[in-house]
């Protein structure tokens, strides 16, 4: 044999690794994108998961509680003529019900785990802010929230205002 045909050797054994290669590195990024997949699923599930599991724990309390309902519904009412001592359980609650909130919103800014986007998290802080004593107490308190659910409260609260202004 001579080096010419020493060189098509190894030429079709070069071919022949290049394409082996190429079938495995196709294989692993499909491997790796049905992995990828899944991990995005379960990322949304647990994202979806933990909005319901703050929920629950709100309509617990509230439950398991009757006297924080009477106090909800009396600083919705009017949160200028609760008492010291309510006006704190009423902000304590408040800060409660809006921290839930934003884990979820949050959660969806970070992982889209609703097709409906921020349409749920609207119509619940929609059903506060409506009421007189929430917009007081939103008035005489900084949240510390992230500046972006800030801008989304703000947002809705906005929302709420144009709407009683046209009627």
């Amino acid at each position: 044999m001579t080096i010419q045909d020493w060189g098509a050797i190894g030429e079709l054994v070069g071919g022949v690794a290049v394409i082996v290669t190429l079938i495995y590195l196709a294989l692993q990024v499909r491997q790796n994108t049905r992995q990828f997949s899944r991990t995005v699923e379960a990322t949304q599930l647990a994202a979806f998961e933990r909005n319901v599991e703050s929920g629950n724990r709100i309509r617990e309390l509230l439950l398991l509680h009757p006297d924080l309902i009477a106090l909800l519904l009396k600083g919705y009412d009017s949160y200028k003529e609760l008492d010291t001592l309510e006006k704190i359980r009423f902000g304590m609650l408040l800060r409660n019900i809006f921290s839930a909130m934003q884990g979820g919103y949050v959660r969806q800014l970070s992982v889209e785990h609703d097709p409906r986007g921020f349409e749920g998290i609207a119509r619940v802080v929609d059903e506060i802010l409506v009421n007189r004593g929430a917009r007081e107490w939103l008035e005489n308190n900084e949240p510390d929230w992230r500046p972006a659910f800030r801008e989304f409260v703000d947002e809705r609260l906005a929302a709420i205002k144009q709407r009683k202004g046209r009627r």
